[in-house]
């Protein structure tokens, strides 16, 4: 049973390694990885001779042994679908980009949930969200806002960073 649970173990992170080296580099930073598990994918990913790569992905799979295959698996198939890592989070900031936008009295709560969080352009990101809401402009601070929100609630959720 254990040569069983090893072997499977193997196979799952050699699947996962070639889906990571096959995936758009765009769709590999929504995948959050931590900074050494990212640069041993980017490394392997530059390796461009066939069999070189066969290589590099067997390393990139016994990598991937130190990490949760589920937990990585999850983000993945997410982000496969979604589009996101953490589609919960990405509709939580779309709803406080909303009322952020919407709401003037917002801010406060927003300020007071997330104390630890830099709030000094948020004034003034929401204004420029709002004047172009008002004026039909395309959504660049709105989406700029956006983003700031995110990266508060990723903050929040992961405060080491990490």
């Amino acid at each position: 049973m254990a040569r069983r649970a090893v072997r499977d173990a193997g196979a799952a992170s050699a699947e996962l390694a070639k889906a990571l080296l096959g995936l758009h580099t765009s769709a590999i930073a929504k995948l959050e990885l931590d900074e050494d598990l990212l640069h041993e994918v980017m490394q392997a990913r530059a390796v461009t001779s066939l069999i070189a790569r066969r290589r590099a992905e067997r390393a990139l799979a016994g990598q991937l042994r130190h990490v949760d295959l589920a937990v990585l698996a999850a983000k993945l198939d997410n982000v496969r679908s979604t589009g996101v890592a953490d589609p919960r989070r990405f509709h939580l900031a779309e709803r406080w980009r909303t009322r952020l936008i919407e709401e003037p009295a917002a801010i406060t709560e927003f300020e007071a949930t997330f104390p630890s969080a830099d709030h000094a352009r948020l004034p003034s990101m929401i204004a420029a969200a709002r004047s172009e809401r008002a004026v039909g402009k395309p959504p660049g601070a709105g989406r700029t806002l956006f983003r700031h929100v995110d990266a508060v609630l990723a903050a929040a959720v992961d405060p080491a960073g990490e």
